[in-house]
């Protein structure tokens, strides 16, 4: 996967928001405790409704619907740790979906600010199409 990727979703059913997968050279870290294991790790991609990691090796215990605690670190420019609830969504092999939970108004504005910020460095026309609302 290209690191400037911007992960596009066309069906609504099964996506609600746009997500973007972080650049290399400014990963977005995640510390994610749950029942019986805490890691720290990078992000593969992020939208305002959750978050997709990967983990070299499988969380002993983890499945789908068990709740964890996430502290999300947004890298510069935005540079600001997001403290979420959140339930994993799926797993498959090293690769966990967790949805977010409890998102307060002002963590999803920094979320929406860095994926507006990562759309806008990649794509002119999406991130016009996502500021108006066509995206999310």
């Amino acid at each position: 996967m290209n690191s400037r990727e911007i992960i596009r979703v066309e069906d609504k059913d099964k996506r609600e928001y746009f997500r973007v997968s972080p650049e290399r050279g400014a990963p977005v870290r995640v510390d994610i405790n749950g029942n019986g294991f805490i890691e720290v790790v990078k992000a593969v991609d992020i939208s305002e409704g959750g978050i997709r990691i990967v983990v070299p090796h499988r969380f002993e215990g983890c499945q789908t619907g068990l709740p964890v605690s996430l502290i999300v670190c947004l890298p510069n420019p935005i540079n600001k740790q997001i403290s979420v609830k959140g339930k994993i969504k799926h797993v498959i092999n090293d690769s966990f979906g967790v949805q977010f939970i409890d998102l307060d108004d002002k963590s999803r504005a920094e979320v929406r600010r860095y994926i507006g910020m990562e759309i806008k460095n990649r794509s002119l026309w999406d991130y016009m199409r996502y500021t108006v609302g066509v995206l999310r």
